[in-house]
């Protein structure tokens, strides 16, 4: 049964299982039963001795967790060993559920073994052969144990990876060897074929047989606890320092300047000791100010383009005494500042709609920056850059934003013009049309005249507010006028009785915008009845 690198006490469980294994084959007799039983009381005593072992490790964890000094690197490392005794809690204890299910089975009650705690020398029903069986093959019994194991493992070796300093799990490559050959569920050569694992432990054994087997699995999982325990504890301090393996960092807040403007940034080690002296040589051998273990670089670019810099930083080893170097090396843009007003959907701002537009400076966030406009008119920030902007005259109006900076300074980044215009006119229409043939019972089912407002790229209503129907009824003008927007009763009785060829004039026609503003369309209306 041994499977990847295993410890002596491994090696003799395994070949003690294949030489009982091999006897029962033969013939199960008196002596091979006991001999069951010495080889499960001496698995009992090896998983209890490492049981005690595991517990100091534990013991070790809460040592560390009530010293302050260690309690900060300690704890992620304790949740990880209290969520693995769990897990190995939960399945040695299933394995002893199953142990007193087939014992029970088979004394009853009233069972010595039972009794006196699952000590295989009170086990009275050593030869029987159908509990072991039962219970765990037809009952599977044994399925859920090998699934509980296949978990195990998978959680103990993911753990390893998952928390391997750098993600490097070479160094640890024997623990992880080691817990998946203690655990290994594969299938099992039998005397003609391979068999599944459950068959290859349990089937056609005493009883004395599957309490040992169970026995030995047990002492698999303490084993397999112990080699994690042992990983989880060594990474208290193994995480400490290894200079070697950190990485020099430089932390700008900004990579893109503004001409005229501070580049900042800050330089230092990821995991540094606040106890270590460490100093940082930038290329030239001119040294950073050292502020709370960070080194300070402050510069005005004075030119536009791309900088690049770079050091390295010097520290000495807490454990061997050498000095230890990490080069670093980092870019920033300088540019010039520039201001960018964008208007969304027009190049010119339209008076009584709301005008949307863009206001941003380069290289500096959003809300940084503040935009006004010419005195008269009113602009408002919806949300990061997007504003919009309300304009009352024809004409022209400045847009300027202003940018306040880390250092505490507000700078004026300039201004832009726009043209103002007022909204075109809408065109009266009826029925769609503005004009030409019509059908009288099409123009007598319209409800009204509407404003259509055409070829403008807002979303602006105009709503008529009069107009006047007049026609040539018999020889005579007559005219009806409405003060809404739709046909009135006297209209329409103008339109019904125009003759067939002559034409119904709508004009007159009055709009009022969302503004308030009232215009007179110039242009009116003018149908042939059909």
């Amino acid at each position: 049964m041994g499977h990847g690198k295993e410890t002596p006490r491994q090696k003799m469980i395994g070949m003690m299982y294949l030489v009982l294994t091999a006897l029962l084959a033969l013939n199960v007799s008196a002596e091979i039963l006991n001999a069951f039983i010495l080889v499960d009381e001496s698995l009992r005593k090896s998983y209890s001795g490492i049981d005690k072992k595991n517990d100091a490790v534990y013991a070790k964890f809460d040592e560390a967790m009530n010293d302050p000094s260690q309690k900060p690197k300690t704890e992620p490392w304790k949740k990880e060993a209290d969520r693995i005794r769990i897990l190995t809690d939960t399945l040695f204890n299933y394995i002893d559920t199953l142990k007193n299910r087939m014992v029970f089975a088979a004394e009853g009650a009233e069972s010595e073994y039972l009794a006196h705690g699952g000590d295989p020398q009170h086990l009275m029903a050593k030869d029987e052969n159908n509990v072991g069986g039962q219970i765990m093959l037809l009952q599977k019994g044994a399925d859920v144990l090998k699934a509980m194991i296949n978990s195990y493992d998978s959680t103990l070796v993911n753990t390893i990876i998952r928390t391997a300093p750098q993600g490097d799990t070479s160094k640890y490559r024997s623990i992880i060897t080691s817990i998946e050959g203690s655990l290994k569920t594969d299938s099992i050569k039998g005397h003609e074929r391979m068999v599944s694992w459950q068959y290859g432990y349990f089937d056609q054994l005493p009883l004395a047989g599957v309490l040992t087997m169970l026995s030995k699995i047990q002492t698999d999982i303490k084993n397999a606890e112990s080699d994690i325990l042992n990983y989880l504890y060594s990474q208290i301090d193994a995480g400490s320092f290894k200079f070697n393996k950190l990485e020099a960092i430089v932390n700008a807040q900004s990579n893109y300047v503004l001409k005229g403007n501070k580049y900042h940034a800050e330089v230092f080690i990821a995991a540094s000791d606040s106890t270590t002296e460490l100093e940082i040589l930038l290329n030239g051998s001119s040294k950073l100010p050292i502020v709370n273990g960070k080194g300070i670089y402050d510069i005005s670019p004075s030119s536009i383009g791309f900088a690049k810099w770079g050091g390295v930083i010097k520290m000495e080893s807490p454990v061997s005494g050498e000095i230890l170097q990490f080069p670093f090396n980092a870019e920033y843009q300088v540019a010039e500042s520039e201001l960018i007003v964008s208007p969304t959907q027009m190049n010119v701002f339209y008076i009584g709609v709301p005008n949307p537009v863009e206001v941003s400076v380069a290289g500096v966030p959003a809300d940084k920056v503040i935009a006004s406009i010419t005195a008269g008119n009113s602009i408002r920030k919806i949300k990061g850059s997007q504003h919009v902007i309300d304009v009352k005259k024809p004409g022209t109006v400045q847009v300027s934003a202003s940018a306040k900076f880390d250092d505490g300074t507000t700078r004026n980044m300039g201004s832009k013009e726009f043209r103002v215009k007022r909204v075109p006119d809408p065109v009266g229409k009826v029925a769609g049309q503005t004009g030409g043939n019509i059908a009288r019972n099409l123009l007598l089912t319209q409800q009204g005249v509407v404003a259509d407002l055409e070829n403008f790229d807002f979303n602006m209503k105009f709503t008529v507010v009069s107009f006047v129907v007049s026609g040539t009824v018999q020889g005579y003008e007559e005219e009806a006028t409405s003060n809404s927007n739709r046909f009135t009763r006297e209209q329409l009785d103008i339109i019904k009785k125009v003759s067939s060829g002559k034409k119904v004039y709508i004009e007159r026609i009055k709009v009022k915008a969302p503004n308030g503003e009232v215009r007179d369309l110039p242009s009116a209306i003018a149908f042939k009845i059909n």
